[in-house]
């Protein structure tokens, strides 16, 4: 096991978070351990951005493996030698964004859990969402983006990132954090998703469904039938129990997994 006072004794007062990076550090012991206790004993698991290791020691004696992503030099070398003393532990030093594919190849975890960063979380979480996890996601996120992530057809916050997340995943929330929970306390409150796998067999790719998310959501005011103008008549999208004159934020999953299987892009 990882020791706690070792690891705080190495990260000097002088490690602040990192604004460029995104960086805001949880600091609340309930919200630590209502995250660790997600993800049951003896998974094995994948976390994002560990930082200074408030989530990560609380993982670590819970979990059979646990490999962390991160891409702060600072936070990676003194990871990467703890790793050195302990085998449950693997770091991979780099921009989740460009690891996160081979990683979870790798690693093939069960879950996947970390507190995001704000200012990459949208297209982190649709390449997350693509991984259809045996055990599932605790995921935090800014308020807004979780919003976004789980509302519902007819809801101004609803978009791709709505459609993609139900692809393999039912989601709720799981914890809301005030700015006091973080250091350095962000503007904004944040909220924990859980992703718990439905086990269905999706209709369509995952990959073929995000290309019709993005078409279809490209300009929110439009009607699907003008966003897929030169793809789609009116009579195409009738004839999969569709009208044409519907926005992108009217359609359900089901509807989009109708047309992804239409769209010949």
């Amino acid at each position: 096991m990882v020791s706690l006072a070792l690891m705080q004794d190495d990260i000097s007062p002088k490690l602040k978070a990192n604004k460029a990076l995104g960086q805001h550090f949880l600091n609340d012991q309930r919200a630590i351990a209502k995250i660790a206790h997600a993800v049951p004993c003896g998974a094995s698991a994948i976390e994002i951005g560990p930082g200074p290791g408030a989530i990560t020691h609380a993982l670590l004696e819970r979990v059979g493996a646990l490999t962390v992503i991160e891409k702060d030099n600072r936070f990676a070398n003194i990871w990467a030698k703890h790793a050195m003393k302990h085998t449950r532990l693997n770091v991979v030093h780099g921009d989740v964004l460009q690891v996160l594919e081979q990683t979870v190849a790798q690693a093939q975890p069960e879950w996947i859990t970390g507190n995001l960063p704000y200012n990459i979380s949208g297209p982190l979480t649709a390449q997350l969402t693509s991984h259809n996890l045996s055990g599932g996601m605790v995921l935090m996120y800014q308020r807004e983006v979780g919003d976004r992530i789980m509302a519902l057809p007819g809801s101004k916050t609803y978009g791709g990132l709505s459609v993609l997340a139900r692809h393999h995943y039912h989601v709720k929330r799981l914890l809301l954090l005030p700015p006091g929970a973080f250091s350095p306390p962000p503007k904004v409150h944040s909220v924990v998703l859980l992703f718990t796998p439905h086990g269905e067999t999706p209709p369509c790719s995952f990959e073929s469904l995000q290309k019709t998310v993005r078409k279809g959501f490209a300009h929110r005011r439009k009607t699907i039938l003008n966003n897929f103008k030169g793809s789609f008549t009116a009579d195409d999208f009738t004839a999969i129990d569709i009208d044409p004159r519907s926005r992108g934020e009217q359609l359900d999953y089901e509807a989009w997994t109708r047309i992804t299987k239409a769209y010949k892009p």
